[in-house]
């Protein structure tokens, strides 16, 4: 398989991931605040978490004084000057999908040319600022087609080279963000000087899609409790290990040659980081420390994906000249 079509499909699936978690907790935000009659105010620090995690705060405070709803809604739905926007990354996600025309069911094709043309013609042209309602109902659709997405890649795509580097792309993006996520609600709370086994994590749990999983398992909601869950749990889909597991699983699948030196290359460091999760107490950890356990884990993560990326020479499309 050629590296540019390799390089796409990779970029395809992280794009994908990214896209459908981020609408998820702009979606999460957005109900909040209908549930508040819309008072911005009631959810600050949430806003400013989200700011973090889907984009950078830095590059946003740049162009404004304040943290508003509306110009950071328009930032991370609409801006051209964030490469994390929901349109930067549904337009990537169409742009490697015609790249892997040849590769990829007909059907997965089809469907982001048809929404990105839904997006570019229906919601793009609207006036601003969107009412909540419809930007409710426009990240419910952004999910919605991303969920099909992931159905039609399960149902329809042999286990072949293109699926599985695709699933490197899905799993890395997964724990990276799930990693990110866990840091800066950490931070927030070093922030307002709490301590750890004072916090609630019940936000965090409706950010990561795991209020119903872990509410089945357990009937107290800490922070501490919440981000162990959220790391080790072997049986939710979205934990850091299994995210972790599957990555290993996929990259076993595309390097059978556990001589290579690419084998060499990606499985040390790929089984530190397992290692290195396995090896995180939450609840015997201060806060403190725990930041500093999130911070050396998500820096694990991004070198693991740096050096994958150089070993089959995937180049992130976007980043291109």
């Amino acid at each position: 398989m050629l590296s540019r079509v390799a390089d796409a499909l990779y970029w395809m699936a992280r794009y994908s991931e990214r896209t459908e978690t981020n609408a998820h907790i702009l979606q999460v935000q957005l109900l909040n605040m209908l549930e508040q009659s819309g008072n911005e105010h009631e959810y600050f620090d949430h806003w400013e978490a989200i700011l973090d995690i889907c984009a950078s705060k830095e590059e946003f405070m740049a162009s404004y004084e304040v943290i508003c709803v509306n110009p950071l809604i328009e930032y991370l739905l609409f801006s051209e000057n964030n490469s994390n926007a929901l349109h930067a990354t549904l337009r990537a996600i169409r742009e490697n999908a015609r790249i892997t025309r040849d590769r990829i069911p007909i059907e997965l094709w089809e469907l982001h040319n048809a929404f990105y043309l839904y997006m570019q013609q229906e919601i793009m042209v609207r006036e601003r600022p969107f009412p909540l309602i419809s930007l409710h109902y426009f990240l419910h659709n952004v999910r919605k087609t991303s969920l099909t997405v992931t159905g039609l890649i399960e149902d329809s795509m042999e286990r072949d080279l293109p699926f599985y580097f695709m699933q490197v792309g899905k799993w890395l993006e997964r724990a990276e963000k799930m990693i990110r996520m866990i840091l800066i609600m950490l931070e927030q709370q070093k922030l307002a000087t709490s301590h750890l086994d004072d916090v609630d994590g019940t936000f965090l749990l409706d950010l990561t899609k795991a209020t119903e999983s872990f509410h089945r398992k357990y009937h107290q909601t800490k922070l501490k409790y919440v981000i162990q869950y959220l790391l080790h749990d072997a049986h939710f889909p979205r934990s850091v290990i299994v995210c972790l597991k599957k990555l290993e699983e996929a990259f076993l699948h595309i390097e059978k040659d556990h001589l290579t030196a690419r084998f060499l290359a990606l499985n040390t460091p790929l089984k530190a980081l397992l290692a290195a999760i396995n090896e995180v107490d939450i609840p015997s950890s201060s806060l403190e420390e725990v930041i500093v356990l999130m911070e050396e884990r998500l820096c694990q993560c991004i070198d693991f994906g740096h050096t994958f990326s150089t070993v089959y020479h995937l180049y992130e499309p976007s980043l291109q000249a």
